[in-house]
């Protein structure tokens, strides 16, 4: 339904017809349309988590893995563009009731990030801290290709650009990440 039409094409009705249950017990598992598109992203994320994990990494840096795994998530999100749209949206705009769920999907997309950085394997702690900057940079330039504001190109050019971030090296981290605590501190 939201490939074809987009989110304003869900509707919970035909929704509970396509699904064989009552609107009831549609509303009784998904009280708004919101928790519909927070579930498909859960969902979403949790099937990559899994697919990525059971796969073999490329050879290469942290930087390099990320980069390709961020660009292959994003060509994946222009081909279902009313899909994506209707999901950023709902991981933008929703309040803070959903913030719970919007939570572990983070955390299972840091879970996938992290996965690919380390193939596998352990990462360092700087590596841990930069990831939610990247998924950061990767999520507003998919929102600003969204919007027509940024072109496919601009989009990867910025996916490419924030993952060069893992790059930084571990002193560098560290004595950022010290100037934003001290600047916290200060005030």
């Amino acid at each position: 339904m939201l490939e074809a039409g987009g989110e304003d094409a869900l509707q919970m009705k035909e929704l509970s017809q396509r699904a064989g249950v009552s609107v009831a017990t549609l509303y009784r598992y998904f009280p708004a349309k919101d928790h519909v598109l927070l579930a498909i992203l859960h969902s979403r994320y949790s099937a990559a988590l899994a697919r990525v994990t059971a796969q073999a990494q490329p050879a290469g840096s942290a930087r390099e893995r990320v980069t390709g795994h961020l660009l292959r998530e994003f060509r994946a999100e222009q081909r279902e563009p009313r899909l994506t749209a209707a999901l950023v949206r709902v991981i933008s705009e929703t309040s803070r009731d959903y913030s719970e769920v919007l939570e572990r999907t983070e955390q299972l997309h840091l879970q996938m990030l992290e996965h690919v950085a380390g193939a596998g394997r352990p990462i360092s702690e700087q590596q841990r801290r930069l990831l939610p900057v990247v998924q950061a940079i990767f999520g507003a330039a998919t929102r600003r290709w969204l919007a027509g504001v940024a072109s496919p190109a601009q989009a990867r050019f910025e996916i490419r650009a924030g993952c060069r971030l893992l790059d930084l090296g571990d002193e560098t981290v560290t004595d950022d990440l010290l100037l934003a605590e001290s600047v916290v501190n200060s005030w």
